[in-house]
């Protein structure tokens, strides 16, 4: 058995007290990956795992390449989460409190000093710290630090970039919509959500739809995304059972939901409630269109939900597929009309409008497709879905609108000159909403959207730094590759973003201090801070000598003594150290592959791109950007909430952390989303002890060399470089999941294989080999399992790490296609044999005949292989006399081999491939074997085929 935590712990303590990762410049190429630092708010789970497991395996894999490589790791504790939480262990809440003993299974004495947010940081930075060690991250904690004020050299650092974006003119004070929690009282970014970080936040036209009530005007604005179809609207909708406000909204009577008046309130309009009624008072009732003057009928309608925009939906049953079955269901429906005093015939005279033309589609689109799909009624909820998808895409994308003065104009125009020209006339106006509902904040709270006036931005909508920002991902690796049209998209709609709160942790405006500067706006640049951080750390610089001054020498301006010694005078830092700090920023930087999971991309990510361009000199732009996919457990999305979490730690108590590293990078590709199950991890330790125990067996085998190899040692070695050039190519292109199956699962099978080929065999030939693979299989392994591998290492009488040994590279001599194709012929040739045997059922079968391809057959492979066209491979044929003779079933030949795509033809000599093996061969399948026989048994001859013998069972 293999004693996992003992080497894990004796491994892991070696390389500290030795300073394995902890890189110094020199003379050798380096190579600089950084990963998104974790935010402190709670243990790791598993799905993090995946997300630092990839960059180490990389850092691991490059250092062994000779590599000066830089890992290194800090701490995000800045904004409102972490303050959030504190407040709720404060207030007892249930959830919260199910979440930190139970599911983080923090000790309730320490749990209750969590009413104090710096004692959550500390908790989970000593947590953290622990488990990024137990599962051997090959990181350079040198270099370690936290964000926010309480970390005064990183909170210098940020002052700095602040400064420089303010300069420059991309932090700008403003007016704009944001995320609000309404009870604390602050924005809220993508971090600072519980529920809701991707929900879009949508702008609907509200139209002031007219209402005659005693003399006096009253409007009731409809909410839509399409307000061109304004002029196709044939009645209103309204819930009967919802609660409606009459309110003062500015100068205006308005009716509109009460959660509506709500969510307004927050949105540059003075609202005053003037009463409270249900809906069911303005059903029946008659209002008028603000564009076309026609008179139309509100109609009762549950499926009005008043939490959505104003809870007022206007019809328009010819391009709305829900209006539509709408419509024709309360048609039906005499009794519900009569309740509210509806004459039915009205409803039953309500006539369709048609406003855009649609190549496939008649007068009324909404009405086609709805039929197409099978919609009976507004009950078929996943149709109408469906066939709403499928028409205002078609309409915005090849529509074109009927009704002047905009007829002719493409639908995806016109939609915003009718919105522009309603709201000059003053007969529109705009409300923010959420896409979906639940958009909660870390305080618990739900969200709603505001306009925020004298709020400080970060102005990522600026021209001419997109263009900066373009030029910098055109120049980038971005892997997987597919999602760099992801990342351009984000480029172009990327618009202002508030990047400071009143509230929670973090730098404060250096200009304004009542301002704190939040958490995606202080993680942009911190991979330049990294580069110096050693050295602040080692010299024990103090906060307040990081003037801004200091940051610009280091990371803007060209060496210069005379700097230094000025920089020093005014710092008080010897200026052999800040030479130091610009030798460490200038040898790293720029950086080479900034790693995290893909729900980033739409923030971190990209305003990484953006800081990066903006201070930083053409030369020190990043280079790449990695992606990596989501983790589910057992099937399900893992919630801290529902108890459904595998912490990373206790994985990793439970397996090892070897077992945790190596089922995560073999699950899926880095960009693809993992599964993880208990059941495959039990499954997998097995097979890596197994792995441990055959290196420790070949490690007693002396390499003799001289020795005579057989055909099959030759295989393996073969085999063996093939593993190492893949899984290098792999490894380049952080395929992990590729590299995995290359370095382990690949070689055991190649393995078990060699050693049925060789059963019986205990020569200096097979004990070379498997000598020869262990020391190669270790190295392609230390990547991904770093401990066993260190400790196979020396078993192997390995000089030093294996963390720092030379990576594999394939050897010239061990090449050898011909004998792979053998060995797959052999293989293949056997596996046919068991299956006829099975399926035939032959009683006491004896011998088996194997006939190979003529000669001639094989001229034809090769010519079908080159010509790959039926016409042109018989015309080469046909110039051989031979071939000629044999016309027809050349035809038949080059026609079969066509169809089944035979293009890639080596030839081999076969028989003398299976005469080599005939006595595996027959072990194998219990039968002597006769190879090409004279006589032709059961006319099996003629079918045999290039590569594919013909059997005849006897």
């Amino acid at each position: 058995m293999v004693d996992w935590k003992a080497i894990e712990e004796k491994w892991q303590k070696k390389w500290s007290e030795e300073k394995v990762f902890e890189p110094q410049i020199g003379e050798k190429p380096k190579f600089y990956i950084t990963v998104a630092f974790p935010y402190l708010s709670g243990h790791l789970h598993v799905g993090h795992a995946r997300t630092y497991t990839i960059p180490d395996v990389i850092a691991r894999f490059k250092r062994m390449q000779g590599y000066n490589v830089l890992f290194p790791m800090a701490w995000h504790i800045t904004g409102s989460p972490i303050v959030g939480i504190a407040e709720r262990i404060k207030h007892r809440d249930p959830q919260t409190i199910f979440v930190y003993r139970d599911v983080y299974k923090v000790p309730e004495e320490i749990l209750w000093t969590f009413e104090d947010p710096v004692n959550i940081v500390k908790y989970f930075m000593k947590a953290a710290k622990e488990t990024f060690n137990r599962a051997g991250f090959s990181v350079d904690w040198s270099r370690e630090f936290h964000t926010t004020s309480l970390h005064p050299q990183f909170n210098a650092f940020i002052t700095w970039q602040f400064l420089k974006l303010k300069e420059k003119g991309l932090v700008v004070k403003g007016t704009h919509r944001v995320r609000w929690d309404p009870v604390v009282g602050t924005p809220l970014g993508d971090h600072d959500l519980i529920e809701g970080e991707d929900v879009q936040i949508l702008e609907y036209i509200l139209i002031k739809f007219i209402l005659e009530e005693n003399g006096k005007r009253i409007y009731l604005p409809a909410a839509t995304l399409r307000p061109e179809t304004v002029y196709g609207v044939t009645n209103m909708w309204l819930n009967p059972d919802a609660t409606y406000v009459k309110a003062k909204v500015n100068d205006e009577i308005w009716v509109i939901s009460r959660e509506a008046a709500y969510k307004l309130s927050f949105q540059d309009k003075k609202i005053e409630v003037l009463e409270e009624f249900k809906g069911e008072k303005l059903i029946g009732k008659w209002v008028k269109n603000p564009v076309t003057g026609d008179e139309i009928i509100i109609l009762p309608a549950d499926f009005v939900d008043p939490d959505n925009a104003t809870g007022v939906v206007m019809s328009v049953p010819a391009h709305a597929p829900f209006d539509h079955a709408a419509l024709e269901d309360i048609k039906k429906n005499t009794e519900l009309l009569l309740k509210y005093d509806i004459d039915p015939r009205i409803v039953e005279n309500i006539s369709y409008i048609s406003l855009i033309k649609l190549e496939g589609y008649g007068e009324f689109p909404a009405v086609e497709e709805a039929q197409k799909l099978g919609v009976k009624s507004q009950e078929d909820k996943e149709k109408l879905e469906q066939a709403t998808k499928n028409i205002y895409k078609a309409e915005f994308h090849k529509g074109v609108f009927k009704i002047e003065p905009y007829k002719g104009v493409p639908v995806s125009k016109v939609k915003d000159l009718i919105a522009n020209d309603m709201k000059e006339k003053g007969i529109a106006d705009m409300m923010y909403e959420f896409a979906e509902k639940n958009v909660i904040s870390r305080f618990g709270n739900r969200a709603v959207i505001k306009i925020i006036h004298d709020q400080w931005f970060i102005d990522y909508g600026n021209p001419e730094w997109k263009e900066k920002a373009r030029e910098a991902l055109a120049n980038m690796k971005i892997l997987p590759e597919s999602r760099r049209a992801q990342f351009e998209a984000i480029v172009e709609w990327l618009d202002k973003k508030a990047c400071a709160r009143k509230v929670g942790l973090g730098t404060s405006l250096p200009w304004d201090r009542e301002w704190v500067i939040e958490s995606l706006s202080d993680s942009t640049i911190y991979m330049a801070y990294y580069t110096i951080s050693r050295v602040i750390n080692k010299h024990g610089i103090k906060g307040e000598q990081l003037i801004p001054e200091l940051f610009d020498y280091i990371f803007l301006e060209e060496f210069s003594g005379a700097r230094e010694e000025e920089l020093g005078k005014k710092t008080g830092i010897p200026k052999e150290v800040i030479r130091e700090m610009k030798e460490e920023f200038e040898y790293w930087y720029p950086l080479d592959w900034r790693c995290s999971a893909k729900d980033l991309i739409p923030n971190h990510l990209t305003f990484f791109i953006f800081n990066h361009v903006a201070i930083f000199k053409k030369k020190h732009w990043p280079r790449g950007i990695a992606v990596n996919g989501y983790g589910t457990l057992e099937g399900k999305k893992m919630s801290k909430s529902k108890g459904n979490v595998l912490n990373f730690i206790d994985a990793i108590k439970e397996n090892g952390a070897d077992v945790v590293r190596f089922y995560i990078m073999s699950l899926a590709e880095h960009d693809s989303d993992f599964d993880w199950r208990r059941a495959e991890v039990a499954k997998l330790k097995g097979q890596l002890e197994r792995f441990y125990e055959l290196i420790e067996q070949f490690a007693s085998y002396e390499i003799r060399e001289g020795v005579k190899l057989k055909d099959i040692d030759r295989w393996l070695l073969h085999r063996l470089n093939k593993a190492i050039y893949e899984t290098t190519k792999a490894l380049d292109e952080f395929r992990t999941r590729t590299a995995s199956q290359w370095a382990f699962y690949s070689i055991l099978n190649d393995l078990k294989w060699y050693m049925r080929r060789t059963e019986g065999r205990d020569d200096d030939a097979k004990r070379y080999v498997l000598r020869s693979l262990a020391d190669v299989w270790v190295r392609l392994m230390a990547p991904f399992t770093p401990h066993i591998c260190e400790e196979l290492w020396q078993k192997l009488g390995g000089n030093g790490f294996v963390s720092l040994a030379k990576w594999p590279e394939p050897k010239e001599e061990w090449w050898n296609e011909e004998l792979e194709i053998e060995e797959e012929y052999i293989k293949d040739l056997i596996d046919d044999i068991k299956e006829i045997l099975s399926v035939a059922k032959i009683e006491n079968p004896k011998r088996a005949y194997i006939y190979t391809a003529e000669d001639w057959k094989w001229k034809i492979a090769e010519i079908v292989a080159q010509k790959k066209d039926f016409k042109a491979a018989m015309s080469e044929a046909m110039k051989d006399p031979e071939m000629r003779k044999k016309g027809k079933e050349v035809a038949n030949l080059v026609n079969r081999l066509i169809k089944e795509r035979v293009f890639e033809v080596k030839r081999i000599d076969e028989e003398k491939a299976l005469r080599e093996s005939k006595d595996f061969i027959e072990k194998e399948i219990g039968l002597e074997i006769i190879i090409n026989p004279e006589e032709d048994k059961g006319g099996k001859k003629k079918q045999a085929m290039p590569m594919k013998p013909a059997v005849f069972i006897e």
